[in-house]
């Protein structure tokens, strides 16, 4: 059965076995072809795959962002009767590839239903730290490079669980380290960056659950980087206020491109607002919206000293 779904939230990990079906096939470029279903009706994917090869006795046909999987309204209507009938009767000369990639599947749906049932499913799940680790050193170790234990502790602290992003920053090490092929507490500091949006949307996570602990040691990895605290309440205000505009679009039946252009932002950062959205109640973030403009009130007013303020209103929660 050459039809494949991928899941997970792990892009590096995915990315690979799709290569490995890629390689195994023995493809030449001109027969894979990707659709991205995020602008792209899935029919033209469809028929595509039912288009024999060319010169070849296989083809590739990859789908991205199927979000027609997921419970998001699209204004986009997808030709899913086609899609569906496709899975029921695939052409023998196609792989069909459908990366799934940071989706949640509607399983209410007769298409995911058929979809998982005529499709060879593969989940790659997150890592632990333990099993990132072991992965950081197993790549090393290929090149005969070598890291110091906290060395790797503060990597995954600036880079967080994300094979992807992990890569790419262990990239620009090894370029830094050069032939001294010994990666340092010291280089890691210095070459590794912080995503500020994963940043600020975990501090905006751990201050709706109220987690001091958690909420004390990002403000303090914020820091260290340069943020000051009118930036740092800036972002905090932005992101919320964003997730609370996307709960409330949500709730009157806005789909993923309404929202997009109500934002003025990409379809793609629309979506991932929309799943991250939907962690929190409009409830508890109205609350802290209300809060965090008192406190840009009394700071502007000069009642109040940014800093002072800023970790008045973190550290009392």
């Amino acid at each position: 059965m050459d039809i494949y779904l991928f899941l997970g939230k792990e892009p590096l990990m995915i990315q690979n076995k799709i290569d490995n079906i890629i390689s195994s096939s023995h493809c030449d470029i001109y027969n894979i072809k990707k659709y991205d279903c995020e602008e792209i009706n899935v029919s033209e994917a469809i028929q595509d795959a039912m288009t024999p090869p060319f010169l070849s006795s296989k083809k590739i046909v990859i789908i991205k962002n199927p979000l027609f999987l997921t419970s998001i309204k699209l204004d986009l209507k997808h030709n899913l009767k086609m899609f569906i009938d496709y899975l029921k009767s695939p052409s023998p000369s196609t792989i069909l590839i459908i990366d799934g990639t940071n989706i949640e599947l509607d399983k209410r749906k007769d298409v995911v239903k058929t979809l998982l049932k005529h499709a060879n499913v593969n989940e790659s799940k997150e890592l632990t730290i333990v099993e990132a680790e072991g992965w950081l050193k197993r790549q090393l170790l290929l090149i005969g490079y070598t890291i110091t234990d906290d060395a790797i502790k503060e990597f995954f602290n600036r880079c967080g669980i994300s094979l992807l992003r992990a890569k790419n920053e262990l990239d620009k090490l090894i370029n830094y380290v050069g032939d001294l092929k010994v990666i340092t507490l010291d280089d890691v500091k210095t070459v590794v960056t912080r995503e500020i949006e994963t940043e600020i949307f975990a501090l905006t996570n751990a201050i709706i659950e109220k987690n001091k602990e958690r909420i004390i040691l990002i403000y303090q990895d914020l820091t260290k980087i340069g943020k000051d605290a009118m930036q740092l309440m800036g972002l905090l205000s932005r992101n919320m206020c964003d997730l609370l505009l996307v709960n409330k679009f949500m709730d009157l039946g806005y789909t993923q491109n309404d929202i997009a252009k109500r934002l003025n932002i990409s379809t793609g950062r629309a979506y991932y607002l929309m799943r991250d959205a939907k962690s929190f109640s409009n409830n508890s973030l109205e609350e802290f919206v209300e809060r965090l403009a008192n406190l840009d009130y009394k700071i502007k007013t000069g009642q109040i000293d940014p800093t002072s303020g800023l970790e008045l209103f973190l550290f009392s929660l």
